[in-house]
């Protein structure tokens, strides 16, 4: 028997009308597919519909709707080009200006779509599935850089909208010196550069890098040197063929196996490390996990949500590989895409975009970011604490800045140790009671009995 037609809820704020109208419809929509529509389905989409309706503050965005209770991965690919649809409504349809950059929303195969399975490609139409292109259609000084898949593999559960675009950027992307008339290749010589740090399953790293730089040299015919990094972990410089000058092309990976991002995950280190990629001067930032976050030994959800929000909400694109063998492809084809797109548009922007940094210029950039003040020591010493994220960490050093300062304030209350566990909970609605708590136990008390 059918499940009952959903009923139409009185709305709170009249300005979400829109939202709830088009989930209701959603709703409708997906009852009427052929196979069906599971209950627990129809439940999800009960309880966010009434949530939306109940709502006391506008909905516009993506983002907004994400944070209303009940709202999931799931929902948000739902209704991903009902916000994408009315964003366009809402521009201004005389003397339009570009938007500068969108962020990119997860896809299929990407790191947010779960198991990787076995990635096939004709090697021979491999560099037309991984391709940088332009969009003819746009102005002058704007271009589109496209990253695209073509492999269908990927988790049905958590699967992303049928789309090839996984990034696109209606801003120009930065470009080293034109001088003369030359072409692009013809001046400079695109180089990959993968830090010697990076673990690809041999006991000597800097062995195992310098290795897959020669396969990946060999495979695609391309320049590929291994090099200590300041930040990332592969990155593109156009060296002037002449001069020998190396200019750090407008694109960083950062690596991650599923091992190492779960690591990463627990002990915070991930959100420093992509802090510092969003600092580095680079805007094409590429967030490349190598592995199946189903078969990870601790959270298989943490995963996912952290490859989600770091694609969502971050700005990074987010591509995944099955392994060693599948990286050193998409570094391959990565390669070949950059060039072409240089290639096809260096021509055109030079003169318009901005000039690429010097590496000397991005080492000694990155090196700033390495520099912390003792505030943001005491915050990354914090946020190892039980409950204590990273938005408790800056909540409480905006009140202490430093340690000295903190136990000085818990000493004004010595004898009152409820007071002194509620302290920083009574400071900022931000800081819930077990982190306050768990706080004044590891810097007042004894250390111990810290609850999860």
């Amino acid at each position: 028997m059918a499940p009952p037609a959903p009923m139409q809820l009185k709305l709170r704020l009249p300005e979400n009308g829109e939202v709830a109208r088009a989930l209701h419809e959603k709703r409708l929509e997906m009852r009427e597919q052929p196979g069906g529509f599971k209950e627990n389905l129809d439940r999800t989409f009960g309880k966010a519909y009434r949530n939306v309706c109940d709502s006391a503050e506008p909905i516009r965005t993506l983002k907004e709707f994400s944070k209303i209770k009940g709202v999931g991965p799931w929902l948000i690919r739902c209704m991903k080009g009902f916000f994408a649809e009315s964003s366009q409504d809402s521009s201004p349809t005389k003397a339009k200006k570009p938007r500068g950059q969108k962020r990119s929303v997860p896809k299929k195969n990407t790191a947010a779509s779960g198991s990787p399975g076995t990635v096939e490609r004709n090697e021979e139409q491999a560099p037309a599935n991984w391709n940088c292109q332009i969009s003819q259609s746009l102005p002058p000084c704007q271009g589109t850089f496209e990253l695209q898949s073509c492999s269908k593999t990927g988790s049905d559960e958590f699967n992303m909208p049928e789309k090839d675009t996984a990034l696109v950027d209606h801003s120009i992307i930065d470009m080293p010196p034109r001088q003369s008339n030359e072409g692009f290749l013809e001046t400079y010589e695109v180089v990959l550069i993968l830090d010697d740090r990076e673990n690809f399953g041999c006991r000597s790293r800097k062995v195992a890098s310098q290795k897959v730089a020669d396969n990946i040299s060999s495979q695609f015919n391309i320049s590929v040197e291994v090099k200590r990094l300041p930040v990332g972990d592969g990155i593109w410089i156009a060296r002037h063929r002449k001069l020998r000058t190396e200019y750090v092309l407008d694109f960083i990976v950062e690596r991650k196996n599923i091992a190492d991002l779960a690591s990463s995950i627990r002990d915070n280190r991930y959100k420093d490390q992509k802090s510092r990629l969003q600092n580095c001067g680079l805007r094409k930032l590429i967030y490349l996990v190598e592995g199946d976050p189903n078969t990870s030994n601790g959270s298989v959800a943490s995963i996912k949500t952290a490859c989600f929000t770091t694609e969502i909400f971050e700005g990074f694109d987010v591509l995944r590989t099955s392994g060693y063998t599948d990286t050193q492809r998409k570094y391959g084809y990565l390669t070949l895409s950059i060039i072409d797109y240089y290639k096809t548009n260096f021509y055109t922007h030079a003169n318009s975009a901005r000039i690429c940094p010097t590496y000397n210029e991005f080492e000694g950039k990155c090196r700033s970011l390495q520099k912390k003040t003792v505030s943001q020591i005491f915050a990354l010493q914090l946020m190892q604490v039980p409950q204590v994220t990273e938005k408790v960490a800056l909540a409480v050093i905006e009140f202490h800045p430093t340690l000295f300062s903190l136990a000085r304030a818990y000493s004004m209350l010595e004898g009152d140790i409820r007071a002194q566990e509620e302290m920083l909970k009574n400071k900022s609605k931000v800081i819930n009671a077990g982190a306050s708590r768990n706080i004044f136990r590891l810097v007042w008390g004894d250390g111990c009995n810290l609850q999860a």
